[in-house]
């Protein structure tokens, strides 16, 4: 089975546990927990399975900082807000991604309405997620560390990144 189609079934049985909210109760302040209630309850699966495997890659690495590294696992997504991009919007797009990337960059446009712009708006956050989630941490003051990190974290690998940001890749492509 394809990772899209993985994606989709999880997406589609997403549920979070009490351990799932005691774990982010631990790892979250009040603010960032907030943002990351936010999200659609599938983004929030796939925030927290990214967290759970980026804690299990990092096993026994010295260099890697625990906490940054689960707080940035589960924020990576918040610029992803619930009711903003509709389901078939999201696939739609991904598919619009795997056939024409560069196109659909171009045609991507913040702001919904008509179903044609909803479709707009749905490929521009899928793009720009990533800055528009280090945005809304910043607006709520958390670590420079965690912003940078989440703002990255669809780049391409450079030389000196943190270890945190390579791992949190890491996890982010298994889920």
């Amino acid at each position: 089975m394809s990772k899209r189609v993985k994606q989709l079934v999880s997406a589609l049985s997403a549920r979070i546990t009490e351990q799932d909210r005691e774990f982010i109760a631990r790892n979250l302040d009040s603010a960032q927990a907030a943002l990351f209630w936010q999200m659609n309850l599938p983004d929030q699966r796939h925030a927290l399975n990214v967290a759970y495997t980026a804690f299990e890659l990092s096993a026994g690495d010295c260099t890697v900082d625990q906490e940054l590294l689960i707080q940035c696992a589960l924020l990576h997504d918040v610029g992803k807000v619930q009711g903003d991009v509709s389901t078939a919007d999201k696939i739609i797009t991904v598919i619009l991604d795997k056939c024409a990337p560069g196109w659909a960059r171009r045609w991507a446009r913040l702001g919904r309405g008509s179903k044609v712009a909803n479709l707009r708006h749905a490929v521009y956050i899928y793009y720009n997620h990533a800055v528009r989630g280090a945005a809304m941490l910043q607006a709520i003051g958390a670590p420079q560390p965690v912003i940078e990190i989440v703002m990255r974290h669809h780049e391409a690998s450079a030389a000196g990144e943190p270890p945190e940001l390579r791992l949190l890749r890491a996890a982010d492509s298994l889920h």
